[in-house]
């Protein structure tokens, strides 16, 4: 589609979730959004090195990350970068993230009116035109900052056409070691067996010290945490960012194929429709037990942990 027959269909279904009208037109999301390329949405660099410390500017904000199966929204502060084994890890007040700046290949600035005020977003992007990472400003952020960021990032070539890659050609980097699975984080070890044309779920199952679980156990380990007040580690996303959720969690509530937290500054939404193999491992931080969700793909939806009352939480579990 060119930018022009994207503006007309965009125009025909305006409610539609930016996602799934990409989806359901055939193109990149973030295609969608260069159409627009304007005074409401400015192409800037996408570089985490220089975007993420303008982002601590704004003060309170919501990040999002999310893959096909699952989305996290929460509500902080942005903090510093540091390296970290080959990738950023920014840690600030809610917000917490793993970065590989290979992925961070497109951003936009997004103002958006509407009946209820003013939007604003910075949305990132990788090589093929995939969300990465979206910052929402929200009623307390500082909309001066925002102003600042774009000034300051804003790119000298302005198109409402961007060009997208199918699949970026980045190396994986040192091979998957099956022996070594547990020294590897479950989304690393992923990327790499997936690189390599293997699938980590199918190596797991054969493992002996791997207990396979039922998929509707990542819903019981919801409720059952919420009905605890057991704290959780949940860590969701993408190649290219890895968001970090570290507290408690309280109102969960389905919705159709959806299993959703729903908390003032968090909010989960999980698709329940594409929990195809899920395991406890015992790969969590210092070996702590961990739930590992995968899809049909072979992808990771989500790797969860949990603080005390956590054991109590897993026996409970279905097993597959």
């Amino acid at each position: 589609m060119t930018p022009a027959e994207i503006r007309a269909a965009r125009a025909a279904q305006p409610r539609s979730r930016a996602r799934d009208f990409a989806e359901s037109h055939g193109i990149p999301e973030a295609a969608l959004v260069a159409a627009f390329t304007g005074p409401e949405v400015v192409a800037v660099a996408a570089d985490p090195r220089r975007l993420l410390p303008l982002a601590r500017g704004l003060g309170p904000a919501l990040a999002l990350t999310r893959n096909r199966s699952a989305v996290q929204e929460r509500e902080g502060l942005y903090g510093p970068l540091a390296e970290e084994a080959g990738r950023l890890r920014l840690v600030g007040e809610g917000i917490e993230m793993l970065i590989d700046p290979r992925h961070w290949v497109h951003a936009f600035a997004v103002t958006e009116p509407t009946a209820k005020g003013t939007k604003r977003s910075v949305q990132v992007f990788d090589a093929a035109g995939e969300a990465v990472h979206k910052i929402h400003l929200v009623a307390e952020s500082r909309p001066e900052a925002f102003d600042r960021l774009v000034a300051e990032l804003r790119l000298a070539e302005q198109m409402d056409a961007v060009p997208f890659t199918a699949v970026a050609d980045l190396p994986p980097g040192p091979a998957a070691d099956p022996a070594g699975w547990r020294q590897m984080p479950a989304d690393l070890f992923a990327a790499r067996l997936a690189a390599e044309g293997q699938r980590a779920p199918d190596l797991l199952a054969a493992l002996p010290e791997v207990r396979s679980l039922r998929p509707e156990a990542m819903t019981e380990l919801l409720e059952r945490s919420a009905a605890a007040a057991v704290p959780l580690e949940i860590r969701g996303g993408t190649a290219g960012c890895l968001q970090v959720f570290r507290g408690q969690v309280a109102r969960i509530l389905p919705a159709g194929y959806w299993i959703n937290v729903m908390d003032p500054a968090y909010n989960l939404h999980l698709r329940t429709d594409r929990l195809v193999r899920v395991f406890l491992t015992d790969r969590g931080p210092e070996g702590a037990l961990s739930v590992e969700a995968y899809d049909a793909d072979g992808s990771l939806i989500l790797t969860v942990t949990g603080g005390a009352g956590w054991e109590n939480v897993l026996a409970a579990l279905s097993a597959a």
